[in-house]
């Protein structure tokens, strides 16, 4: 089943039929199509039970799913078309109200009630109103809801014929003219006006009647709706009369016509046009009347689901998104930890593989430093470039006549341990700033300076700490 699809639906008491429509490439297509004459068992009451009508179509329909429109016969419905003198939605509410109280005879909480904006001017509309018994509209609930199908619209058989009715070309666009469309199980008369219904009105089944008498019930109800339109609509002349059947012989019906219209009745097929479930479904696609944009950017459309359905519809869709998401959610939380925890199983194996490698090159990386600073040992104690003696060279050659040095410790590549006296501060600070020039020591540490008795001489003594330039860790 497409995403975008549709399916129209009609429903009689031991017969369905439906096609499913759908938008692509090339517009609107049909996906499927299909009749059923529904299987009532032994007796012939056996479908009389809803429960076992339920069980009948979801054996013999499994194929029926999705949205549906669905279409009530114009014998199961009061339907009037009347002229508004507003666009105002809310008046126009108010209007359709006192209407159904007019020529229904039911109460108005046992009815279901809707309407559909034929044309409109600037002050002004035409409107089909139909009203139906409730309990029918809850029993077609009660037919479906069990098999999982979701009523999208309850629409009128008429609208639907009306639909391939004007796709076909077969609606007249000027003047008054009337239409038959008769079946076995009844029909409706259709007065049309400059291309828009005038009135309508349903007509009884063939059942009990010879065809003499069907003719001059037909003729008289002809002439009552030609009358009524002439008093509430003024005199216009009736242009021709189109008789569409199926499946019925119209002989005498057309000639008893003719009789009292006074003009050639045309005979056409039904058969010629789509089924009218096709012509239900095109309705969900392409309404027939668009609303002017006088009424207000409404496009009031026939539609007889309860409110509460819908409530309910919206209620489900709501819970099914939620738990969806919900779902959605916690999948993707799944399949987080699973991550997480994946990443952090494989993290953890790559870390023990790494400190066992990392222990396996630890002794080696040890006995290659010990190496290192034994090279570099012999390295030091090799090089004659840094030697005792050279430093104790450097050292003289810088050290000023008046001071004498009393000490001379070397450690190896690091630093000189120097101690002296003097008899002045001034010679010591001149021995300082030339090993400070010196380009063997990297710097010199001044350490203190205190004054000495030697016999009856005072002298100045002092420690210095050099070190090495170049000195390796």
């Amino acid at each position: 089943m497409a995403r975008n699809s549709i399916t129209g639906l009609r429903v009689r008491d031991t017969f369905l039929e439906w096609t499913t429509l759908g938008s692509g490439k090339k517009g609107i297509e049909v996906l499927a199509a299909r009749q059923v004459q529904l299987d009532c068992g032994p007796s012939a009451d056996g479908l009389a039970d809803p429960g076992k009508r339920t069980e009948t179509i979801r054996r013999q329909c499994p194929d029926l799913t999705g949205p549906v429109t669905i279409g009530l016969a114009p014998g199961q419905m009061l339907m009037r078309v009347v002229e508004f003198p507003t666009t105002d939605p809310a008046e126009m509410a108010d209007m359709v109200k006192l209407q159904v109280d007019q020529f229904s005879p039911f109460p108005e909480d046992r009815m279901a009630v809707s309407c559909e904006v034929l044309s409109t001017t600037e002050t002004a509309c035409r409107v089909l109103i139909a009203a139906v018994p409730r309990e029918q509209v809850e029993s077609l609930g009660e037919l479906f809801r069990p098999l999982g199908v979701t009523i999208r619209r309850i629409d009128a058989e008429i609208m639907g014929w009306w639909r391939l009715l004007t796709d076909h070309g077969a609606i007249p666009a000027q003047g008054r003219h009337l239409l038959l469309l008769l079946e076995p199980s009844g029909g409706v008369w259709i007065a049309v006006q400059d291309g828009l219904p005038q009135a309508v009105k349903a007509i009884s089944p063939i059942e009990g009647l010879t065809p003499g008498e069907y003719a001059e019930e037909l003729a008289g109800d002809m002439s009552a709706l030609i009358v009524s339109l002439d008093l509430e609509r003024g005199v216009v002349p009736v242009g021709g009369l189109d008789c569409w059947s199926r499946d019925l012989d119209t002989t005498a019906i057309v000639a008893r016509l003719q009789q009292e219209l006074g003009h050639t009745v045309r005979q056409q097929s039904l058969t010629v046009l789509p089924p009218l479930s096709e012509g239900l479904a095109r309705r969900m696609f392409v309404p027939p009347f668009a609303a002017h944009e006088h009424a207000q950017g409404k496009q009031a459309v026939l539609d007889l689901v309860p409110v509460a359905w819908r409530t309910t519809a919206t209620s489900q869709l709501f819970q099914k998104r939620l738990i969806l998401a919900v779902g959605v959610a916690i999948g993707l939380w799944l399949v987080g930890v699973v991550g997480f925890f994946v990443g952090f199983q494989w993290n953890r194996l790559r870390l023990n593989r790494l400190e066992a490698r990392l222990a396996e090159l630890q002794k080696p990386a040890d006995d290659v430093r010990r190496l290192q600073r034994q090279i570099h040992s012999f390295e030091t104690y090799l090089d004659r470039q840094r030697s005792a003696l050279e430093c104790l060279r450097e050292v003289s050659a810088a050290l000023p006549k008046d001071v004498d040095l009393t000490s001379f410790q070397f450690k190896k590549g690091k630093t000189i341990s120097l101690r002296g006296e003097a008899r002045d501060k001034d010679p010591i600070y001149d021995f300082k700033k030339a090993l400070d020039k010196s380009p063997m020591f990297k710097s010199i540490e001044m350490g203190s300076t205190q004054p000495s008795k030697r016999k009856d001489l005072t002298v100045q003594t002092f420690q210095m700490n050099a070190q090495l330039k170049e000195d390796k860790p």
